[in-house]
């Protein structure tokens, strides 16, 4: 079983075929997305998750930078 801090297993399956040239966008509501883009959509209710949370998390999985 892996251990760690994300449940989230759309994500967590994304973050593990990451390769060294492979990126991520993490947004809130309203990015405009190419639909052949691959999405996964955390929308519960306006405000109930905020995407510093959601930044934090993946970060800590990935240990990827800001930029």
């Amino acid at each position: 079983m892996k251990k760690g801090v994300l449940l989230h297993s759309d994500i967590s399956a994304v973050i593990s075929r990451l390769g060294h040239t492979d990126q991520i966008a993490i947004s809130d509501a309203g990015l405009s997305i190419p639909s052949f883009t691959q999405t996964i959509d955390l929308a519960l209710t306006q405000g109930t998750l905020d995407l510093l949370s959601v930044f934090d998390v993946v970060g800590q999985c990935t240990g990827f930078d800001s930029s």
